[in-house]
């Protein structure tokens, strides 16, 4: 079991490494389009997870990845059926859609089998840490030099788009600079006051030294909305923290009025105006009255798919069917992709996934608020507000890709918090023993039986 388990460990670790990497190795590749390192990764890791438990599904007890697998199974099987039936449907990119929708469940699958231990899960979130740590590194270096990855958009001589764009800006391992910006906010909430060092008398917590990197790089990549969550998410961070004591709330208010303050004033007198973020809102406000700008080209877009939804009868348009449909009615902005996850469901597979999608998040948060009110155990409650804040920033970053259900990531990021909030229940109800407060990098010892 010991060794089954720390197997466990490094499946988790790879299938976190691969999310995050999901391009490599294209260039050798010649069906990458399809069969993608990431894809070809959560295959391997089924299968070794397969091996290992005898082809066992074990899903008895664990409810949260039974609603999700369960979801998935029935979300794919409805896509296939709309996929033969819709005059929209394109079979391409839904057939990738569908095949992203098939490793989503077997990321839970896998993740569904590993029955780990506190300090195993703790491991596992060391690691991602350590991905999002490289993944800035390479993200500087890109900003720095101009450099890019074979597979970035920057390095793509058939894109049009980049001549509009600056190239000191960072993709990673993804393809455009926004999808790279989605994925490290995504990961940032592990390192959100998940741990300190401790200098000399003080204590410092380098984590928010990585939010300040993600900042960096998302404004060099003009990437807003990953700010807009970056902003949500720590304000959360501090709120969850503070929610039952008066002083902390005062502080947490005082500490938003100062920030207010500080971003009018730069407005006001103007301090680098093309790079601040009041000023960039309050411009694209403006041209969106005028019908230009994102913020116009983001809100037509999401009344199309509603309309593509109720044109459908909240059946769906088909996998792949919001390019297709409005390639042949045209609309006042050119872009055809959705630039939401919420409205890439709703307007290609309806209503009713759409809403049984929204419940199960819904739930995701539930579980995690629980395990932060409920628990007495200070890595649990971590965990429990790590999720809160994962569960909002994931549904914030979300609009900021072009189309997000082939984006491979925030599959395993949901799978990643089945995986917390569930074995957390299952050592609450075991009854493990309080640990005293630790910190990330140098967590508190137990306590032996013998000793007070």
């Amino acid at each position: 079991m010991r060794k089954t388990r720390r197997i466990g460990v490094i499946i988790a670790a790879l299938l976190i490494i691969a999310s995050a990497v999901p391009t490599l190795g294209n260039s050798i590749n010649p069906i990458s389009s399809v069969l993608n390192f990431y894809r070809l990764i959560v295959v391997f890791l089924t299968i070794l997870t397969i091996i290992l438990f005898h082809g066992e599904v074990r899903l008895s007890g664990r409810q949260c990845f039974t609603r999700w697998m369960t979801f998935m199974i029935l979300w794919v099987v409805y896509g296939v059926i709309m996929l033969v039936i819709s005059p929209y449907a394109d079979t391409d990119r839904g057939v990738r859609e569908l095949l992203s929708l098939v490793c989503g469940a077997l990321c839970f699958y896998t993740l569904s089998n590993l029955h780990l231990t506190k300090d195993e899960i703790e491991t596992v979130l060391r690691v991602l840490f350590f991905v999002l740590t490289v993944l800035v590194l390479i993200g500087f270096v890109e900003i720095a030099t101009g450099k890019h990855m074979a597979t970035s958009m920057f390095s793509d001589p058939e894109n049009e788009v980049i001549k509009r764009l600056d190239i000191h800006s960072a993709t990673g391992f993804m393809y455009n600079i926004n999808d790279f910006s989605a994925l490290i906010t995504l990961m940032l909430p592990v390192a959100i006051g998940r741990f300190r060092i401790r200098l000399y008398r003080a204590y410092i917590d380098p984590g928010w030294i990585l939010v300040a990197c993600v900042w960096f790089i998302n404004r060099a990549n003009d990437a807003n909305i990953c700010v807009v969550s970056m902003i949500i998410g720590v304000m959360l961070y501090f709120i969850i923290q503070t929610w039952k004591d008066r002083r902390g709330i005062a502080l947490v208010l005082v500490g938003l009025l100062f920030f207010a303050v500080v971003l009018f004033v730069v407005f006001f007198f103007q301090f680098n105006q093309k790079s601040d973020l009041l000023s960039r809102t309050f411009l694209l406000m403006d041209k969106s009255a005028q019908g230009q700008g994102s913020i116009y080209s983001r809100t037509e877009l999401y009344k199309n798919a509603i309309n593509a939804s109720w044109m459908s009868g909240f059946l769906g348009l088909g996998p792949g069917g919001y390019p297709t449909f409005f390639s042949q009615y045209k609309t006042d902005t050119a872009l055809i992709n959705p630039h939401s996850l919420l409205m890439e469901i709703l307007s290609q597979y309806g209503l009713l996934i759409f809403l049984a999608f929204v419940l199960l998040l819904v739930s995701l948060y539930r579980r995690s608020f629980k395990l932060y009110s409920n628990s007495k155990d200070y890595e649990i409650k971590e965990w429990g507000r790590m999720g809160m804040i994962w569960v909002v920033t994931y549904i914030l970053t979300s609009f900021a890709p072009s189309s997000y259900i082939q984006f491979s990531f925030h599959w395993t990021l949901l799978a990643l918090i089945c995986l917390i909030t569930e074995t957390a229940g299952e050592l609450t109800d075991s009854g493990e023993e309080e640990v005293p407060r630790g910190n990330f990098l140098f967590p508190a010892r137990r306590r032996s039986a013998g000793k007070a």
